[in-house]
């Protein structure tokens, strides 16, 4: 059964105006693309996970046979992982008086759960880069480190390729490159991605080509090039706002990607409790009239998990 409250409505009509009319800049966050969204109808669950070695995906053990023996046998083993769901929300008061006087200029609460989505999704993009790092991946220095200095010897290329490698010696296709939006100005300006995107070309005056990240994914021989250009501020609440991007500039991330259930592997998963949500992101209100004002909440129910540690291989950039 899914969720109710007798003093908190779920808002559909709201959400539905949220996703026909998104924030300007949400399309800047990647979260849910790197781990794609999982529903399931427990807060706490336990799932099955097939590893190389426990589960002989890759053994090639099979020999001739002598006739009247037996045939080889595997011994494969399945590992389990759980999950356990939390809850995220924020809150806005939205006062009658106030939103009297606004409604001729703006649909205040659409405008506001807009916004609360918005701190939302910084908090869960957070989350989710923050597990892109050495506990739960590989991570190999790229051959030449991605400074300014280096810009005409930057070989990211031969990086992704050299990552792409590794990753076939684990059964993974890669088909996705994650990289911060620092990392990726840098690159596209880099002389050996830029041959490998339009060949050698002369650069005279107003010659530079600066390829897109179409351009870049092709070059690199995957499907998608997600770049987390989500802002944030990097100060505490109630100081002067100070601008930060929410991936770092550490790492680029080599990675097999997939949604859907958990044996189609892929690097993660975001995990939604659907019986206390409608959404990735849920919008209810309730009344508070000692306040004469209505409360707008939006939350959301979810576990980031990290499905296969031997689906992404970091690179280290030695940005600086």
């Amino acid at each position: 059964m899914a969720y109710t409250n007798a003093q908190a409505t779920p808002r559909s009509d709201i959400y539905a105006l949220m996703m026909q009319a998104p924030m300007a800049g949400n399309d800047l966050f990647i979260a849910d693309k790197v781990f794609p969204v999982k529903g399931e109808d427990v807060k706490r669950g336990i799932y099955m996970q097939a590893k190389l070695a426990n589960a002989e995906l890759l053994n090639g053990d099979a020999k001739a046979r002598a006739s009247g023996d037996g045939y080889q046998r595997v011994n494969r083993k399945y590992d389990t992982d759980t999950f356990d769901a939390l809850e995220y929300g924020l809150e806005s008061v939205i006062d009658d008086a106030y939103a009297a006087e606004t409604e001729r200029f703006f649909g205040l609460e659409v405008t506001e759960a807009q916004l609360l989505e918005r701190s939302l999704r910084i908090s869960y993009e957070v989350r989710v880069a923050a597990l892109f790092t050495t506990t739960n991946f590989t991570a190999t220095a790229a051959a030449v480190a991605y400074t300014e200095a280096n810009l005409a010897t930057i070989n990211v290329p031969a990086d992704v390729s050299a990552a792409k490698l590794r990753l076939l010696k684990n059964g993974h296709i890669p088909n996705t490159v994650i990289m911060s939006a620092n990392v990726f100005e840098r690159i596209k300006r880099s002389t050996l991605l830029q041959n490998q995107v339009f060949g050698v070309v002369p650069k005279g005056a107003g010659q530079y080509l600066i390829p897109s990240d179409a351009d870049i994914a092709q070059a690199l021989g995957v499907d998608n090039i997600l770049v987390g250009r989500a802002p944030k501020n990097g100060n505490a609440k109630g100081q002067a706002y100070s601008g930060s991007f929410i991936w770092a500039d550490t790492y680029l991330s080599v990675a097999y990607i997939a949604g859907g259930e958990y044996t189609a592997g892929g690097v993660g998963r975001t995990i939604q409790w659907t019986k206390d949500t409608t959404g990735l992101f849920t919008p209810e209100t309730y009344r508070s009239d000692e306040r004469r004002s209505d409360i707008l909440r939006v939350r959301q129910h979810v576990s980031e998990k990290v499905i296969d540690d031997t689906a992404c291989e970091l690179i280290t950039t030695s940005f600086s």
